[in-house]
């Protein structure tokens, strides 16, 4: 993993690169970066994930294992120098999104409203607390919603027919929507469907607007490692479940 590198990064000078990279993923909420990693990289997370216990879907404990900690400091490093990641971001999640034959999935239109936290506080500007797998999950403000990073690491072929992420461009910056406005939005704006080949970057704002229909070729599979990055400190006395 310590070899990380955009390919793409080779046919621009860095400034201008990072500059066209950071304006794209803020104005559209989301940016795909091809090639990042290489087939050795991949393979050995491929390793590392048909060795994960869990729900045949994915699971939301990925960061318990020493294997993906140790993902995180190159892919940070990385991703600031690409000026998509602040300083400061702390992964505070990964998630396997596993979509195959036996398990295959789709996922209504929505944005990422949840984070994952160590316990449950009194605060009025937090709703709609859970517990899944182990950890508390709660609904913070807007504003904190709006500093987190959403990193998909591609394992597999993506094609049409395997279920992509399709996502509504600049959805992001309306805030939090209803079901009814969400739809308007995605109505009047479209979707972009979100291909990868494997080792493949999708970075994307947990605001988005994201949807994914049912692998039409289910034979196939589609694995995907989703972090979440987010600041050290996330405010209105939270403490982060688990921060790398």
């Amino acid at each position: 993993m310590s070899s990380l590198a955009c390919s793409a990064v080779q046919s621009f000078p860095v400034a201008a690169f990072d500059s066209m990279l950071s304006g794209s993923l803020e104005a559209q909420g989301f940016l795909r970066l091809p090639g990042v990693l290489g087939a050795v990289d991949v393979a050995a997370m491929e390793a590392h994930v048909d060795a994960c216990d869990g729900d045949d879907a994915g699971t939301r404990n990925l960061l318990q294992h020493a294997w993906c900690r140790a993902l995180v400091a190159p892919l940070r490093l990385r991703l600031r120098d690409l000026g998509v990641l602040a300083e400061d971001a702390l992964a505070v999640q990964c998630t396997l999104f596993r979509k195959s034959q036996s398990r295959n999935w789709k996922v209504a239109l929505h944005q990422d409203l949840s984070i994952p936290v160590a316990e449950k506080v009194a605060n009025e500007a937090l709703s709609d607390w859970s517990h899944k797998e182990g950890s508390h999950f709660v609904q913070p403000p807007t504003a904190l919603l709006e500093r987190l990073t959403v990193v998909r690491i591609h394992l597999d072929p993506c094609t049409d027919s395997d279920g992509p992420l399709r996502v509504v461009p600049g959805s992001h910056l309306v805030g939090k929507l209803s079901a009814q406005r969400a739809s308007a939005l995605r109505e009047e704006r479209g979707e972009t469907q979100c291909t990868a080949r494997p080792g493949d970057l999708l970075i994307m704002r947990p605001l988005l607007l994201h949807a994914s229909s049912k692998a039409s070729r289910p034979q196939g599979r589609r694995r995907v490692l989703h972090f979440l990055f987010g600041p050290s400190d996330p405010g209105h006395a939270l403490r982060w479940s688990l921060a790398i």
